[in-house]
């Protein structure tokens, strides 16, 4: 009988041991025990967690008066059901985050209520009534936002699992939790295993419940694909989606996007089971992709509008979960002025490790680069040239757009250049046309416009061949190619980005160099813009300049459509442009200046007696008036070959408070090659100077 007590009193230690080993403690996700006891120690201080912290309690103490609200999904993306549901998530994720710092029970009742009342009606519900999507949710109108929706309420049940009992648990499971797993994993599986940034939120969403609920075989389902083999999952999108330099292939826009679930499930993965080193993976991919992110932006930390893309800063909830959690990471002291501007942090162990940096150390300046970001998962498909000079307000900064086609929400806009002056856009990429949560433009949708206009490539500074956008339009031709880069210079005072694309226009081989000079005696850097259109036959070749701000003047003769306009073409995307006027000119040159807020800039570019001038601008065929009308200069020629030479110079002063002007005459006479191989580049001055620009020896002198 005493042996027999003795096993039975160790095969209950056994149990208890195991149960422990299983047992998991809460919260473990972004925030933890650890975390907090630290937290607590700092959170009543005058840090920026403090300050985060105090507001996110002010905000959320007035919601607490108000009832839940858990409406039944009706409306598109901008209607009261969606928004009330977007808003939802994020209070339950930051009531339960208050529940953990103050310990009141208050914040987690609120949370519990809230995930009763969606386990209540969730297995009932249907697919939403908004079809506008083939991925449809059943709380929104795209599933997409079912899985935005569960990595933040993952969060906010982990922060209140001990709170609830197990009964209370097991009911939110069986009813909510486990049911949205299924629909999102199994009944969406083509979208859980996609590379794609619908597949990333979707394969966090999984990944994060299953480590609130201890479900290892949902992480691993997470982590390698639904058959846990790799050939989907948050491993694979790593592997695939960035680019050894941490070029997201869909875009800046769609990176920032998609980096939220990137490192806030990356964070969760490091808390749970740190071996597997996720931060160190492929050569430290997360880090590399926020620190290129924060690159691809202009001196305001705007974003560049390349792709499917609307306006968004590094100022954006992405970017401070991005760079407080890579500042825990690398303690990378420039990331701190980057915390500082967004005046803001996460309410987790990182925020407060980055919030004490910002009190206790010394700010590096963060420091935006000239710089090649290579595309493609090998990096072999293209890149995106980034050439800059200048710093703050004062910074210069040109693009080429070089990359591969960025799957879905890539434009057809091979070699296309963008141009950032004085802190504003001045040579524009139009980017997206779309109204994000506004329910009178189509619903929040994309407009159909997004397609006909905004992805076509006249719609870019780019050359359209034929009136017929690259590869003829069509996605899957677009995303077996993609542009070689064939130089890159970085020196003081010569930058250059050239790259070739051979299959974007059949029988034209498309070549561009966009160069970055700074002239002695200048006081701003010169842009010089040489394109090259080669074939054995004759083409139309338009090249467009849409320029933002004010027309000033034209140095050549002109017709404008003063009184009735009519549209560029009716196809491709030049239905959408309105000819404001056409001109020709017996000079070598043509030029133009306008006026963006304080500055002038004048676009002088090389011609022939057959080139035709147009001034055009967009909003032709929008009866809908979608599109933003903004102005073009273009130009179009009938030939073989045509060899463009652009030179896009910044000058002068318009000071509005004064009405005072200087120098708003350009400083550029002429300009031309000076070999046969157009390998030399001469710019006269007005001043009788000749700036020379040698291309093989990568140099910029003035005699």
């Amino acid at each position: 009988m005493k042996c027999k007590a003795a096993y039975i009193l160790l095969l209950t230690y056994l149990f208890i041991f195991i149960q422990s080993i299983n047992a998991k403690d809460h919260p473990c996700l972004l925030l933890t025990n650890n975390g907090i006891a630290d937290i607590r120690k700092e959170m009543s201080g005058k840090s920026l967690f403090a300050k985060t912290l105090n507001k996110t309690k002010k905000d959320m103490d007035k919601v607490l008066s108000l009832p839940v609200d858990v409406p039944i999904p009706k409306d598109p993306g901008g209607g009261y059901t969606h928004e009330r549901h977007k808003q939802n998530y994020i209070e339950m994720q930051q009531m339960g985050v208050l529940y953990q710092l103050y310990k009141e029970d208050k914040y987690a009742l609120f949370v519990k209520n809230m995930l009763m009342e969606y386990a209540r009606i969730y297995p009932g519900l249907p697919l939403h009534p908004v079809q506008k999507s083939n991925y449809r949710g059943k709380l929104f109108w795209q599933g997409l936002n079912e899985c935005v929706w569960l990595v933040h309420t993952a969060q906010a049940y982990d922060c209140i699992y001990d709170y609830l009992s197990e009964k209370e648990r097991e009911y939110i499971e069986k009813n909510l939790f486990r049911p949205m797993v299924q629909f999102i994993a199994v009944d969406n599986q083509a979208t859980f295993n996609k590379i794609h940034n619908h597949g990333t939120w979707a394969v966090a969403a999984v990944g994060m419940i299953g480590y609130v609920m201890n479900d290892a075989d949902l992480v691993e389902k997470s982590l390698y694909g639904l058959s846990k083999d790799g050939k989907g999952g948050f491993m694979r999108q790593m592997d695939e989606l960035f680019s050894p330099d941490g070029y997201f292939t869909e875009g800046p826009y769609y990176q920032r996007y998609s980096l939220q679930p990137f490192v806030m499930y990356g964070q969760a993965i490091q808390n749970n089971d740190s071996q597997r080193k996720i931060f160190e993976y492929r050569d430290r991919i997360l880090v590399k992709a926020v620190n290129t992110l924060l690159q691809l932006a202009d001196s305001n930390g705007e974003f560049f509008l390349l792709n499917d893309a609307l306006y968004k800063t590094w100022n954006s909830t992405e970017l401070v979960y991005g760079v407080d959690i890579v500042y825990n990471i690398t303690k990378d002291k420039s990331l701190l002025d980057i915390v500082k501007q967004q005046g803001r942090v996460i309410l987790t162990d990182a925020g407060m490790i980055a919030a004490k940096g910002l009190m206790e150390s010394e700010i590096k300046p963060f420091e935006q680069k000239t710089m090649l970001v290579r595309d493609g998962a090998d990096g072999k498909q293209g890149g995106i040239g980034i050439l800059r000079t200048g710093e703050g307000k004062n910074q210069t900064c040109v693009l080429m757009k070089a990359t591969s086609q960025g799957m879905g929400h890539g434009h057809f806009d091979k070699l296309t250049i963008s141009l950032y002056d004085n802190g504003r856009q001045v040579l524009q990429d139009y980017g997206a046309a779309r109204y994000v949560n506004i329910e009178a433009k189509n619903g929040g949708h994309y407009l159909p416009e997004n397609d006909d206009w905004a992805k076509q490539t006249i719609a870019h500074n780019t050359l359209t061949v034929d009136g017929t956008s690259h590869y003829g339009g069509k996605l899957k031709i677009a995303e077996k190619h993609a542009p070689t880069i064939t130089a890159f210079v970085d020196k003081e005072n010569y930058k250059e980005i050239s790259a070739v694309e051979e299959n974007a226009s059949p029988g034209v081989k498309m070549s561009r160099s966009i160069l970055m000079v700074k002239p002695e005696g200048m006081s701003q850097a010169l842009i010089i813009d040489f394109f090259k259109a080669e074939s054995d036959s004759e083409h139309q070749y338009d090249l467009p300049y849409y320029f933002m701000g004010q027309l000033m003047s034209a140095d050549y003769p002109y017709k404008a459509f003063t009184i009735s306009r009519e549209p560029l073409g009716d196809k491709n995307g030049y239905q959408y442009l309105w000819k404001e006027a056409v001109g020709k000119s017996d000079k070598r040159t043509a030029s133009i200046t306008f006026l963006n807020q304080s500055r002038f800039y004048t676009i002088t570019t090389l011609i022939n007696p057959d080139t035709d001038l147009y001034l055009n601008r967009i909003g032709a065929n929008d009866p809908n008036f979608n599109l933003r009308n903004e102005p073009a200069f273009m130009l179009r020629d009938k030939s073989k070959n045509r060899i463009y030479l652009t030179v896009i110079e910044p000058h002068g002063r318009f000071l509005a408070d004064v009405e005072e002007t200087r120098n708003s005459q350009s400083q550029v006479k002429d300009i031309r090659f000076a070999n046969k191989d157009y390998s030399i580049i001469e710019v006269e001055t007005i001043n009788g100077k000749i700036i020379v620009v040698d291309m093989q020896n990568q140099t910029c002198l003035t005699k």
